[in-house]
């Protein structure tokens, strides 16, 4: 508003429109003279480089002094010659370099930047030009309006070149008008900035008075952009007319060159064989490569040979029997001839696995052309790419397309002979394992090594497909079961073996589930569900990996559905609850803290345990809405407790494996108001594994925000002392497991001593699950654990606040 204010208040009108028409028109003709500049040959674009740098430079000059002159401070403003002179010199120079970086760059970043030097210049031509002033007292500035004139002339100068150097039929015009801004943003900002309140005249020192020398200016620049702009247009007419001249001349040598050259490399370089044929069907003209692709001995002269002669000759060539020639040269001649008159193109296929076209043209005079065409290359590639659409490109085993057209034969031959079909669903055990801990390659070249063997031992009425991943199904028509189990005895052979190669040394094996056409089910679709069925039972059987479908599995995996259905509608409806079970110190007994537990009453079945659920939650998809409703309940109820005791809260594997948990944990605790040091996550070592280096990152972003990080079930996992290296918990929980004879059995007894010296010696406290018994707290005490919880010292349920302190409703 002050800029503005200054503009209209104080300035002559008249005046300032004159300095915008002057930098108007300089800009556009410096916008002009730099596209010209780059177009420009090497000789000549120091010369225009130079003629843009004076119209500019004069027009930002002009504009100043002008703009100066419509300035009314209320006194009247002479001018230092030599300063005004320097301010001149550094418009001219500045604006010249910055115009030489835009025409010697090629890319948007190269022209702003010489756009932006033209910017400096404006600036340091403006201030150098404020110098020049002559006057009795102080000017004062406002800093950040000066600064804000230097940037503004800065961007949009960077802008107007960036603009001006696009190509486009505006981008003259938009540059200039841009350019303009610039020019004066910079005055205007930087007058306004400035404050002449405490200035006067100086008493008899006008060096140059203000409005001569501005009228001056604008005389001498205007006749230098009409001289700018004359040269730009006599040299733009100039180009144009040689550069048509040029061109026509160019235009009319390569059609000479083309009339001439023409036939020549049609008939020498063309990868077709050519030939014409007259009336009467004599070859006439024909190239080299007619007779390459024909295989005809290149020393026969072709010249006045008939249709018959040729494919006589090419069959000859090409080892055809003898006795086979003639009937099939008049097979060739019966289809070539009525192609000759109608047009069209026909495909053969001739020894060592060439496939040529040919194609005839009729000319109209009862001539024709004729052209041959090499389709080997396309002709296998087509049977290639049509291979890869039915097969896997990795194990070269059909893929689910290609399954599913056998299957449906398969069973339809299996209805046509009153035999039946095994369909087989089979998933690699710990595949995930071998990409992980050995690449991608090495898996790549185990389900390699195992699609060989699979396919080693097929036999006719058997299919092995890989239907994704390490996923395989399989397909066997029998009659008898022992021809079946003969057949899955393959497989498994097949599958459970030893792979060796480079640096890899490992053992397959795999989960097999058989479902049998038509006894499991009549479509497609039923039997590979109930072979996955069988293939998930047989994952979990640890002394079977091959399983057949029962009809209990569908009532399971029903079971299974709906209960998932329950568990979101709970989650939807708030059908969970929340109990906390009390932490407590073994030294002093006192409450250091509650375990939050997630409690559920399925309508129509009563209290379901965690243990039958979480797994459920898991598969549907709800573990992560779960998670973070418990997480927000508890933080919640623990905000409003008078005693500022810790939550502890369990986060499962899947939450685990998302970044998303750590905004959700921020979100929380800033909506329940809950102190991040009352807050304590609890993490298994089997979560942890499953992406270590994912899951050491979520929880350190946690901890940094305060929050405890507890490791779950310790010693139950296989890589327990790797994790407490690789993360700083800071507590560790000894599994419930560990509690049960640790009384009486010197072996529990000493598992706990040697956890409990490891937690001493990383200096991270140790909180004992399990415990039930007098007896367990009294081993714990001794042994020196930190802390402990269990039915002895309290049972899960809701908490009541009697007093100031907080006691565990049993």
């Amino acid at each position: 508003m002050a800029i503005v204010d200054f503009f209209f208040h104080q300035h002559e009108p008249g005046l300032i429109v004159l300095a915008a028409v002057v930098c108007l028109i300089s800009a556009y003709t410096c916008m002009g003279l730099l596209r010209h500049a780059k177009r420009a040959a090497d000789k000549k674009r120091p010369i225009w480089i130079a003629i843009a740098a004076l119209t500019v430079g004069f027009g930002i000059w002009t504009t100043h002094f002008v703009a100066m002159v419509a300035f009314k401070p209320g006194f009247e403003i002479v001018y230092d010659i030599a300063l005004t002179l320097i301010s001149l010199l550094i418009a001219i120079v500045v604006c010249g370099a910055g115009i030489y970086v835009t025409t010697r760059g090629n890319t948007r970043w190269d022209h702003a930047l010489g756009g932006a030097v033209v910017g400096l210049a404006i600036s340091v031509m403006h201030y150098t030009g404020i110098s020049a002033s002559l006057m009795e007292g102080s000017l004062l500035w406002d800093h950040q309006l000066v600064g804000l004139s230097i940037l503004a002339g800065l961007v949009l100068s960077a802008v107007a070149f960036v603009v001006a150097s696009s190509g486009g039929s505006l981008s003259v015009p938009l540059g200039a008008i841009v350019l303009t801004l610039a020019i004066c943003a910079v005055h205007f900002t930087g007058m306004a900035a400035a404050d002449f309140s405490l200035c006067g005249p100086v008493e008899g020192a006008g060096e140059l008075d203000g409005f001569m020398l501005s009228l001056i200016i604008a005389l001498i620049s205007a006749v230098l952009v009409g001289v700018a702009v004359a040269s730009m247009v006599l040299e733009n007419a100039h180009f144009r007319r040689v550069a048509r001249e040029n061109e026509r001349e160019q235009r009319d040598a390569n059609r000479i060159g083309e009339v001439s050259k023409t036939l020549h490399l049609a008939m020498t370089n063309m990868a077709q064989g050519l030939g014409f044929f007259d009336a009467k069907g004599a070859l006439q003209l024909y190239n080299e490569r007619l007779k390459e692709m024909l295989m005809i001995d290149p020393r026969y002269d072709l010249t006045g040979a008939d249709l018959r002669e040729l494919c006589r000759l090419s069959l000859v060539s090409n080892n055809e029997p003898e006795e086979n020639i003639e009937a099939r040269v008049e097979t060739f001649h019966a289809e070539h001839s009525r192609l000759v008159k109608e047009g069209g193109q026909i495909e053969h296929q001739l020894g060592a696995g060439r496939v040529l076209r040919v194609s005839h043209s009729p000319v109209g005079d009862g001539s024709w052309v004729s052209t041959i065409d090499d389709v080997t290359e396309r002709y296998n590639s087509e049977r290639a790419i049509a291979h890869m659409a039915r097969h896997d490109v990795l194990t070269g085993l059909p893929n689910r397309s290609r399954f599913d057209e056998q299957f449906e034969a398969m069973m339809a031959t299996a209805d046509e002979k009153k035999t039946k079909l095994a369909v087989v669903a089979i998933d690699l055990d710990r595949f995930k394992e071998v990409n992980d801990i050995h690449g991608h390659a090495a898996g790549d070249m185990v389900l390699e090594q195992l699609a060989k063997r699979l396919n080693d031992v097929l036999r006719d009425g058997e299919v092995v497909a890989r239907i994704g991943g390490d996923e395989f199904s399989a397909l066997k028509l029998f009659s008898t079961m022992e021809g079946l189990r003969e057949f899955l005895g393959r497989l498994d052979g097949a599958l459970h073996t030893r792979i060796e190669a480079d640096d890899l040394n490992l053992s397959t094996g795999a989960s097999i589930g058989v479902a049998i056409y038509p006894d499991d089910g009549e479509d497609r679709s039923k039997l590979l569900s109930n072979a996955d069925l069988a293939m998930y039972r047989a994952k979990g059987e640890f002394d079977h990996h091959i399983c057949y479908y029962e009809r209990e599995m569908d009532e399971l995996a029903r079971e299974r559905r709906e209960m998932g259905r329950d568990i979101w509608t709970a989650l939807e409806t708030n059908g969970f609850y929340l109990a906390y079970q009390v932490q407590k110190s073994v030294l002093t007994g006192d409450v250091t803290g509650y375990e939050v537990l997630l409690r559920w009453v399925r309508p129509g079945y009563g209290q379901v345990a965690p243990a039958d659920f979480i797994p459920v939650a898991e598969e549907c998809g709800a573990i992560n809405g779960i998670g973070a409703w418990v997480l927000r309940a508890a933080c919640a109820d623990a905000a409003a407790w008078p005693q500022p005791h810790k939550i502890a809260v369990n986060v499962s594997a899947i939450q685990l494996g998302s970044f998303d948990l750590i905004d959700t944990v921020k979100q929380v605790l800033d909506d329940t108001g809950l102190d991040p040091k009352r807050l304590e996550l609890e993490v298994t070592e089997t979560a942890i594994i499953a992406d270590k280096s994912r899951a050491l990152h979520i929880l350190t972003a946690i901890r940094a925000m305060g929050v405890s990080i507890a490791i779950d079930d310790f010693g139950t996992g296989y890589s327990s002392l790797d994790t407490l290296r690789s993360f700083p918990f800071d507590k560790i929980k000894l599994d419930r497991s560990f509690m049960n004879e640790v009384e009486q059995n010197e072996q529990s007894k000493a598992i706990v001593r040697a956890i409990l010296a490891l937690g001493r010696s990383l200096s991270v406290p140790v909180l004992a699950e399990g415990v039930e018994t007098p007896a367990q707290l009294e081993v714990l005490r001794l042994e020196g654990c930190n802390e402990a919880q269990g039915f002895f010292l309290g049972r899960p349920g809701f908490i009541a606040w009697e007093d100031a302190v907080g006691t565990a409703a049993q």
